[in-house]
């Protein structure tokens, strides 16, 4: 598309990226577009690479890219559902209303609530955390853990352990 792409050509980008590890996408992405640009074609590009706006990386309305968003009602309560409006309007859009559409689809409210804990320490910068349950699941402290790690420094050389050990720490890791 790149090389033989001209000022009358009509280029039509759906999902770029998908699948892809999220920098390299939206490296790809961010390029291809600012090129396509400079070549003066029109695109319409369809992403959920927001960040390609909000890292400044392509600015609105600038070097000839503009910025549209499909309209949507967000829910106002969790007993309402979000609706497709199915009408453009300019500008960037805030967010990929991926929580709404994975409500939609029937995740469990444990999962995005999750779900949205990391986007908001992503939004803010901060680390994110792991669940407690994740943290105490294989704790060193856990009894099973103990004899486990115990009885693994025990043996002098697992080439040589009995089959009586090698059963032993399989049943006590099996517990974990």
């Amino acid at each position: 598309i790149l090389r033989k792409s001209t000022e009358h050509s009509l280029i039509l980008i759906d999902e770029f990226g998908k699948g892809t590890a999220p920098a390299s996408g939206i490296a790809v992405i961010t390029s291809a577009l600012q090129r396509l640009a400079e070549i003066k074609c029109k695109v319409v590009c369809t992403t959920h690479f927001l960040e390609m706006f909000s890292l400044c990386l392509l600015e609105d309305c600038k070097n000839g890219i503009k910025a549209v968003q499909m309209s949507i009602h967000a829910p106002e309560s969790n007993d309402d559902e979000a609706v497709p409006l199915f009408k453009l309007k300019d500008g960037v859009a805030s967010s990929s209303a991926g929580l709404i559409c994975a409500k939609m689809a029937g995740l469990s409210d444990k999962i995005l609530g999750r779900a949205n804990e990391i986007i908001i320490a992503l939004k803010e910068g901060k680390q994110i955390r792991p669940l407690a349950e994740s943290l105490n699941a294989n704790s060193p402290f856990q009894q099973n853990v103990k004899s486990a790690i115990r009885l693994f420094l025990a043996i002098d050389s697992w080439i040589d352990a009995t089959d009586e050990d090698m059963d032993l720490l399989e049943d006590l890791i099996d517990q974990m």
